[in-house]
């Protein structure tokens, strides 16, 4: 092999590690910290809103589904999380991909979409309400 094949194939590795190193940068981890808090006034109203689409998933299931996505979107945006699908929490992308499942059992995939949803709405609000602290799993 000569020189300029050693060249070509050294810059065509660099090229790959800067691609890959640069690419990862896209998608950042946002830490609790980076957020702004939320009053205590808005935390109180979104617990409240949240104990309120619980209770109707009993007899609304798809409906409560919309509404927990945009609670947990409207908390998310309040608190300036990045928005964008990739940014979004790993539990929030697998709840709306529960909550659109086209196959098998639809009620059972808006079951575990409600409970990713609770995941977020918990870590975004900071706070569990005195009621749901003893209450037990969805059914």
């Amino acid at each position: 092999m000569d020189q300029t094949a050693l060249v070509v194939i050294g810059l065509a590795v660099l090229v790959i590690v800067l691609v890959l190193l640069l690419g990862g940068r896209g998608v950042r981890r946002v830490r609790q910290g980076d957020l702004v808090a939320l009053s205590d006034d808005s935390r109180s109203r979104y617990i409240v809103e949240w104990d309120r689409i619980e209770a109707r998933f009993v007899d609304a299931p798809e409906e409560a589904v919309r509404e927990a996505d945009s609670v947990v979107m409207s908390v998310m945006r309040e608190r300036r999380h990045p928005l964008e699908e990739r940014s979004l929490p790993k539990a929030m992308r697998a709840a709306r991909r529960d909550a659109t499942m086209g196959r098998g059992d639809k009620t059972e995939g808006m079951r575990r979409a409600m409970l990713k949803y609770r995941e977020v709405m918990e870590m975004m609000a900071g706070a569990r309400s005195k009621e749901r602290e003893g209450r037990r799993e969805m059914a």
